[in-house]
């Protein structure tokens, strides 16, 4: 089997799995949380609302995770592995552009967090520009992000 097949494979199935885990909590929504759940779904939106801001600080960002941990920000490139790849990350990222995310929907159970919702690059002028419906995954640990993972949630 090719790379290509497997990545597109391995995508396809992580993308499924994102998908069942948002529909199968969005099932549950009135269910109770637990507060460790809760404080995992605050870790999620308060590092996702770092994004949100014009002055994005990799250095604020980087506090949310642990040392150990595995990052895949776009299903078709490989994981960053450890803080200091995931701050190169961030700064290669940020080297492209300002990105905006809206969170539209966002579940837990025990450490897994699931979210959807729509991040977009900022524009010249501030203006909204692209769009990119997403599907991320999130494994919060002791308060930190261990594990990482979006897809882009249309096919």
């Amino acid at each position: 089997m090719s790379e290509e097949n497997t990545i597109s494979r391995r995508s396809a199935f992580a993308a499924g799995a994102a998908a069942l885990l948002l529909a199968g909590f969005a099932g549950e929504a009135k269910a109770e949380m637990s507060a460790a759940e809760k404080a995992n779904i605050k870790v999620v939106d308060d590092f996702l609302a770092i994004w949100a801001k014009p002055d994005t600080d990799v250095a604020k960002a980087l506090t949310f995770f642990t040392d150990d941990c595995v990052v895949r920000m776009s299903e078709n490139k490989p994981a960053l592995t450890g803080k200091t790849a995931l701050g190169q990350g961030f700064a290669d990222l940020l080297k492209t552009g300002r990105y905006g995310i809206k969170s539209l929907s966002t579940f837990a159970r025990g450490p897994v967090v699931a979210n959807d919702r729509v991040d977009w690059k900022i524009e010249d002028g501030g203006k909204r520009g692209a769009e990119f419906p997403i599907a991320g995954v999130f494994v919060v640990r002791n308060g930190k992000i261990a594990e990482w993972s979006d897809y882009l949630a249309k096919a």
